[in-house]
């Protein structure tokens, strides 16, 4: 399969989930070793000092990580979240937050990469790093995301 089309899948996976939908997270692109997400800042998502929770931060830096590491994945690679390195530098109460990805590493068996997440006028939030396990692809996973067997996105 061709990269691009594992590209799309992915896309359609990760914009499928559940979680994405509920915080209004959305894979913009995803290219060789990177990734662009979007995230509307939402009332439900705010803590009690009415900011965004710093737990949505890192659940948006970790998404952009894993899927600029999921861009390099070779046929039945998949991967999960070792560790994860957050760096809150401001709150944020409304608008929309872009969250870039760049794979700096992928080996065997681990990959890591860096993240960013700003205002859409570019005013730094939060910045950070993960490092990613490589395993092998999970067909059930694929499955409840409503993709065929014959297209798994390797």
């Amino acid at each position: 399969m061709e990269r691009e089309e594992r590209w799309r899948i992915l896309r359609q996976i990760a914009n499928a989930s559940p979680y994405y939908q509920h915080c209004g997270m959305e894979l913009l692109e995803m290219g060789e070793g990177t990734s662009r997400f979007r995230l509307p800042v939402k009332d439900e998502l705010k803590n009690l000092y009415g900011v965004l929770h710093g737990g949505v931060l890192m659940a948006l830096l970790d998404s952009t990580c894993s899927l600029a590491v999921g861009s390099l994945l070779e046929d039945g690679e998949s991967m999960v979240t070792l560790d994860i390195r957050v760096n809150l530098i401001s709150n944020v109460r409304e608008g929309i937050l872009i969250g870039e990805g760049v794979a700096i590493h992928k080996g065997r068996t681990t990959a890591v990469a860096r993240g960013e997440i700003r205002e859409e006028t570019g005013k730094l939030i939060a910045c950070g790093m993960t490092t990613n396990f490589i395993k092998p692809l999970d067909a059930q996973i694929l499955g409840q995301a409503g993709v065929p067997p014959e297209s798994p996105p390797r």
